[in-house]
């Protein structure tokens, strides 16, 4: 296939109508309040749906994922004072429109992703 044929194939893609239930969503970053005592980094879902959050402590790298109904606490296991962390928060079943890497951190700090589905195919 030439590489004008996929770019028409590409763009084509891109124009397909979206229901209403694989539209991308704000992240809910709202919703949490960290808490970085002495003990584990963690935060409660203040809102009222569930969220999916995904976390990394910068000092050992290591991402943590976690569903959390309403009210629920997401404990992410780093232990305070922390070298800084990154995270983000999608409603239950999306997830962020950015790959969730060391190398996005400024983009997921500046909170400048949206959510996705999960199972909506290439992401």
């Amino acid at each position: 296939m030439s590489r004008a044929a996929l770019v028409v194939l590409a763009l084509s893609l891109l124009t397909l109508p979206l229901t209403a239930q694989e539209r991308p969503k704000a992240h809910m970053e709202a919703c949490t309040q960290w808490n970085i005592p002495g003990a584990h980094i963690s935060t409660r879902n203040d809102c009222n749906r569930p969220v999916s959050i995904l976390f990394m402590d910068y000092g050992d790298r290591h991402v943590v994922e976690g569903d959390v109904p309403p009210g629920g606490l997401f404990d992410s296991g780093a232990s305070g004072p922390s070298s800084g962390f990154m995270f983000t928060v999608c409603p239950l079943g999306y997830i962020p429109s950015v790959r969730f890497t060391i190398e996005n951190r400024q983009t997921i700090e500046d909170s400048l992703y949206n959510c996705l589905p999960r199972d909506r195919p290439g992401v």
